[in-house]
């Protein structure tokens, strides 16, 4: 009876020290899901009031109005509307290339954030005037690389893999595949760039098949050439 006595005992005093810890991580993942509903109402309200005004005459005080928010809940996650204007940029063109990033089907993923940008022909050019070059520069670059990643990645072989698995698919040093990546990411973000300076003025879906017959042989045909020289 003492022994069971003493068992219930540290049982207790193992839940009392164990019950902050547990309260407090229920905390943090409440608080994290409460801060991401925030956001996603903040950016349902952007989106239908760009339906129907200009994002330059979207008001912080019309934001939390349709989102049923203070202002001050505004502010912890935002300093403007256009800071809120370019996370829902930045989230759904991410979405639209992650989606598709692989060498089958990058061209679906491409055309499908082009066709975002023109369908939200007036928040795409008032986020893009908001950014600096380098800005702007940089987050293409980042949300278009993995897509260039799975191309390159399909067309190379890993050092791992067995001989039978490799399908006589050229080997790359890191740097050199990080080379062919870099570059024809960068080729692509230039495309996009004039693409957006000449105001969309080709549909999405024909440019991105201009583009793509381009990649397809010269890809491959370069990584077989960069092969061939490191030998």
């Amino acid at each position: 009876m003492h022994e069971s006595g003493a068992l219930k005992r540290q049982q207790r005093n193992h839940q009392q020290l164990r019950g902050p810890k547990v309260e407090c991580r229920q905390h943090e993942r409440r608080r994290h899901m409460s801060a991401e509903h925030t956001r996603m109402a903040l950016a349902t309200a952007l989106r239908q009031q760009l339906a129907q005004v200009p994002l330059a005459k979207i008001t912080v005080s019309g934001l939390c109005e349709a989102a049923g928010i203070k202002r001050q809940t505004f502010y912890y996650h935002f300093a403007d509307v256009y800071a809120l204007a370019v996370w829902v940029f930045r989230q759904e063109v991410a979405d639209r290339i992650l989606s598709n990033a692989s060498y089958e089907e990058w061209s679906a993923g491409f055309c499908q954030m082009l066709e975002y940008l023109e369908r939200n022909k007036v928040q795409t050019y008032a986020v893009v005037n908001s950014l600096s070059h380098r800005e702007l520069e940089q987050f293409f670059f980042h949300a278009l690389r993995p897509m260039m990643v799975a191309i390159v990645a399909q067309l190379t072989s890993d050092p791992g893999t067995s001989p039978g698995e490799q399908e006589d698919k050229p080997h790359l040093h890191p740097e050199d595949k990080d080379m062919v990546i870099d570059h024809y990411t960068v080729t692509i973000l230039g495309h996009l760039f004039h693409w957006l300076a000449n105001d969309m003025h080709i549909e999405p879906e024909a440019f991105v098949r201009q583009i793509e017959y381009i990649l397809r042989g010269h890809v491959r045909h370069s990584i077989i050439r960069l092969a061939a020289t490191c030998r």
